[in-house]
C-alpha cells in the first residue's frame, strides 16, 4: 500500500477546532451534512457507522467500522468500509485519518487522509470514485460550518 495513493485533502474551515471536531462526531451534525443517519461512540473502539440507506443498513453503510484513535478537538481516525459497488474488493481495509490544526483568526485545518488502498485497476478505480466523493463531501461540510448558500443537505456516497 502505497502512501502516493493515499487521499488526502486540505483545506481551512473559518471555525474553531471544536466545531469542526463534532462536525465528525455528533451523530445530529453527520446527519446533516454527510449522511441519513448515524451511529457513533466517541472513544477509540467505539462504532463509527454511517448509513446512507436508512431501509438497508447494511447497502452503503459503513457498519461494523471502528474508531481507533481519537483526541479531543485534535484527530480522530477510523476504519471505513467501501461501499457498492466496492464493498467486496475493500472491504474495512481503509483507514480514515483527520487531523486538525486552529490556525488563529482564520479557523482550523482540516486535513484528511483516506489510506490502505491496495493495487491494480480495480482499486485505483475504487480510490479515484472515494476521492471524488472525499472531495465533495469536505466542501459541503466547510459550508454547513461557514453556514454559506452552497451548503446540500447531505451527501450521497453511493
Amino acid at each position: 500500500m502505497s502512501k502516493m495513493r493515499d487521499i488526502d485533502i486540505q483545506v481551512v474551515i473559518a471555525n474553531p477546532a471544536e466545531q469542526v471536531f463534532q462536525a465528525w462526531l455528533n451523530p445530529n451534525l453527520l446527519e446533516r451534512w454527510l449522511v441519513h443517519k448515524a451511529n457513533v461512540e466517541p472513544a477509540v473502539g467505539g462504532a463509527y457507522e454511517l448509513f446512507w440507506d436508512e431501509k438497508n443498513l447494511e447497502l452503503n453503510s459503513t457498519r461494523g467500522c471502528r474508531i481507533t484513535d481519537i483526541v479531543r478537538n485534535r484527530e480522530l481516525s477510523f476504519s471505513w468500509r467501501g461501499p457498492q459497488p466496492y464493498s467486496e474488493l475493500m472491504g474495512d481495509r481503509t483507514q480514515v485519518f483527520i487531523r486538525l490544526e486552529p490556525r488563529g483568526d482564520e479557523g482550523t485545518l482540516l486535513r484528511f487522509v483516506h489510506t490502505g488502498w491496495g493495487a491494480g485497476p480495480e482499486w485505483e478505480r475504487a480510490r479515484q470514485w472515494q476521492a471524488q466523493l472525499w472531495r465533495e463531501a469536505i466542501e459541503n461540510l466547510k459550508n454547513m460550518l461557514e453556514n454559506t448558500e452552497r451548503f446540500l443537505r447531505n451527501v450521497s456516497m453511493n
